[in-house]
């Protein structure tokens, strides 16, 4: 059987990652999150997530600076990036920094899986 695809979540929202870590869990992903990008890119090249959800409003660094460090890193610049977050301009935001997709906060189930499902065919 082949090893579930790995997602990683950052929010530092603790009570949205552990439902969103609940659902994807139930469904057979492989989940880890991060509630402070301190340690993103250490994290990120131990993991070896398939897709990244980033959040904008993170403490230490923000969603676009994250999203721009993994972007640029020769070693994680292929793992999609979707920018989820509920702040005003957080799509565009998602585009300045170069992620791959945006998924608006809140978001229901279906919405959630349809973005995985966009980036882990």
């Amino acid at each position: 059987m082949p090893d579930p695809r790995k997602i990683l979540l950052v929010d530092d929202d603790l009570d949205h990652l552990s439902i969103c870590k609940l659902i994807l869990t139930n469904r057979g992903y492989n989940i880890l999150v991060l509630w402070n990008t301190d340690v993103l890119l250490e994290v990120v090249k131990d993991f070896m997530p398939d897709l990244i959800f980033m959040d904008h409003r993170m403490p230490h660094r923000d969603g676009i600076q994250s999203t721009r460090l993994l972007k640029t890193n020769e070693s994680t610049r292929q793992i999609p990036v979707v920018y989820f977050s509920g702040v005003e301009k957080a799509e565009q935001f998602s585009k300045e920094a170069g992620a791959d997709g945006f998924l608006p906060k809140p978001f229901n189930i279906e919405s959630l899986l349809a973005a995985i499902n966009k980036y882990l065919p």
